[in-house]
């Protein structure tokens, strides 16, 4: 699952691609940090919340501070940019990424960041005027 959720093509290899965005070292790290923290539960809370029903209450809120999404191409769900809004009406910055998927700071790190400081940037020049 780990390495479909960055591009679905990693499928159909053997493998199931795992070299091909990470090293094996990376992924023992993340592995790790789940299993030393015992944080896995907490970390996919969300996911059974959503795909159980019992998370439409977070679904309903809206978050009205200045928003920014970063789209990438392999993530999980797809949202359009004009669906963006319902939950995040005040979104201020949206960027269809060129590569990437659900792991996105470990896959695209350089591209994700420079996403981050577009995003800031806007938020600080709203913020002066």
């Amino acid at each position: 699952k780990f390495s479909t959720a960055t591009n679905k093509d990693n499928r159909e290899l053997a493998d199931g691609g795992l070299d091909k965005s990470f090293t094996k070292d990376e992924m023992l790290t993340e592995v790790m940090i789940y299993w030393w923290t015992r944080s896995i539960t907490s970390s996919m809370r969300l996911y059974k919340e959503m795909f159980s029903g019992t998370g439409s209450e977070v679904l309903s809120m809206q978050v009205t501070v200045p928003a920014g999404v970063a789209a990438f191409p392999n993530e999980i769900t797809h949202v359009p940019e004009s669906w963006c809004y319902w939950g995040y009406p005040n979104l201020v910055h949206y960027t269809m990424m060129p590569s990437g998927g659900h792991f996105a700071a470990l896959e695209e790190p350089v591209l994700l960041a420079q996403d981050i400081r577009a995003f800031v940037r806007k938020v600080e020049a709203l913020e002066k005027s």
